[in-house]
Formats: structure tokens, C-alpha cells, sequence
């Protein structure tokens, strides 16, 4: 009687890739007999969890929200989760018991190919990979942030990530979640129409005016003006091109915040190779 209904239960019961993976994985540990660094069903499952769930999550809030405190956040609560997903998962509760069992029947007296279970496991952390680098240009496309040609420079669509991080090393740049008014404003300045959107904007504080950097618009405010936010200044920062030797050349512009909008007050070109 139970046979049968386990028969049963297996014509009802549908099987997924990510099934397959799993006995693959399991199959690794018999056919390697337990050896250290080598794939089980779990671990195949988890690639899985990351390729297709978690890391387009993490990227695409991370392309909306990066530099924010609420990223941060954000990035707490998802390592939290990778905690929580690994601990259900070697419970059991995310992929059941029952179910593992089904699917080593279901697959018992297909030949074991090593070369098949490696070729899927390099292929899934290739993907991973790749991952990383298609969806945030994708979202860029879709988010229209294209730079437009510049005279005798070669110019690239900005990658949010890599020029932040090289500004945050030179200049001390900040990512910031924007205003719609401000951002409105911004678009319709004239730099972003010919270069693309910025790769950061800024409102400048009391910590930004250590270094040489910034010294111009103490020309516009004093220090104190700036302290205490009685003067408000906003920084821009756009890819330019490229010089002879394949250096980026950047754009810098300085605006005073007014009741009317943004007022120019200052700018500065400057190369990434430049020392402040």
C-alpha cells in the first residue's frame, strides 16, 4: 500500500534543474567518498540561491542605493540572511528532507559522470561572475545614463562602483541619495546634457574642506558659512574622456544651492593621476 501511494506521490511530484544539481552534488560526496573541498547537494543549492535570487537583489538595490545609509542597512540584513538561508538550509526547512529523498530515487540508476557535475559547478560560479558585471551595465542602459561624445576624447558610460571608489581614495567622495528637485535640476544643466549623468554628487560639509581640493570655494564662503550651513554648496563630478595615455579626465563643477536653483561658483578638469 504505501508503495503504491509513493508511486503515486512521484507521478504528482514535479523535478526541477536545481533538483538535479542536488543529486549531482550528493553523488560527488559517495563517488569521492566524503573528501574535503568537494561539492555536496547543499552547496550546489546555495550556488543556486545566490546566482538566481540574492545577488540580483543585492545589485540591483545596490544600483539605486549605493553609498546611502539605507544600502547599509541593507547589506547588513542580507548577510544576516545568507546566515539564516545556510542555517534552514542544513535543517532542512528550505529544502526538505522528504524531498531530498525523492530526488535520490527519482535519479537512482543514472551513471554518476564527474566531468558533468564539475562542468555545471564551474559553469554556475562563471555565471556568478558574469553576473556581476551584465546586470549592473543593464541597469544602467535601462536607466538611460549614457555619455554622449566628447570633441577628440574617447568617453565611457560611467560605472557607478569603480569611479566612486577611485574618487573616495582621491578626493574623498561620498555616494548620496538625491532630492527629485535637485536631481531635476542637475539634468537640466548643460555638463550633464553633454557628459551623462555625474558619477557622484555631493553636498559639501564641514569634513570635505580638509585637502586642496575644494579650497576654490572658500573664495564664494568662509569656513564657517560652510560649518554652519548658511552657505550651501553642491559638487558634481563627470567623466570627461580620456587623455593620450588613456587616463580619465574628469570634470568637476561646483554649485551654490539658492531659493532659484543651482548658481555655477566654480570648476576644475583634472586627471585621475592628479595629486591633491
Amino acid at each position: 500500500m504505501k508503495k503504491r501511494d509513493y508511486k503515486e506521490q512521484e507521478r504528482q511530484r514535479r523535478y526541477y534543474f536545481f533538483d538535479y544539481l542536488f543529486w549531482l552534488g550528493e553523488m560527488a560526496q559517495r563517488h569521492y567518498k566524503g573528501e574535503p573541498r568537494r561539492p555536496d547537494g547543499e552547496s550546489m543549492l546555495m550556488l543556486c540561491i545566490m546566482i538566481f535570487i540574492y545577488e540580483p537583489i543585492f545589485l540591483t538595490t545596490a544600483h539605486f542605493l549605493f553609498g546611502s545609509t539605507v544600502f547599509e542597512w541593507f547589506t547588513v540584513a542580507m548577510i544576516a540572511g545568507i546566515v539564516a538561508i545556510l542555517h534552514y538550509l542544513s535543517n532542512g526547512r528550505i529544502y526538505p528532507f522528504s524531498r531530498r529523498e525523492a530526488v535520490m530515487q527519482h535519479y537512482e540508476g543514472r551513471r554518476f559522470s564527474p566531468f558533468r557535475c564539475y562542468f555545471f559547478l564551474f559553469s554556475l560560479g562563471f555565471l556568478m561572475i558574469a553576473e556581476m558585471y551584465l546586470l549592473p551595465s543593464t541597469l544602467m542602459r535601462i536607466d538611460g545614463r549614457k555619455a554622449e561624445p566628447v570633441e577628440n576624447t574617447r568617453t565611457e558610460v560611467p560605472q557607478r562602483w569603480r569611479d566612486y571608489l577611485a574618487l573616495h581614495i582621491t578626493v574623498g567622495a561620498r555616494q548620496e541619495v538625491l532630492s527629485e528637485a535637485l536631481q531635476y535640476l542637475i539634468n537640466q544643466d548643460g555638463r550633464t546634457s553633454r557628459y551623462g549623468q555625474p558619477v557622484y554628487v555631493i553636498q559639501v560639509r564641514e569634513e570635505d574642506m580638509g585637502g586642496e581640493f575644494r579650497v576654490g570655494l572658500l573664495n564664494h564662503a568662509t569656513f564657517d558659512e560652510i560649518q554652519d550651513g548658511s552657505q550651501k554648496f553642491v559638487e558634481c563630478t563627470w567623466v570627461k574622456g580620456y587623455t593620450p595615455d588613456s587616463i580619465r579626465v574628469l570634470l568637476t563643477g561646483w554649485y551654490e544651492v539658492r531659493n532659484t536653483g543651482l548658481c555655477p561658483v566654480d570648476s576644475l578638469e583634472w586627471t585621475e593621476d592628479t595629486e591633491f
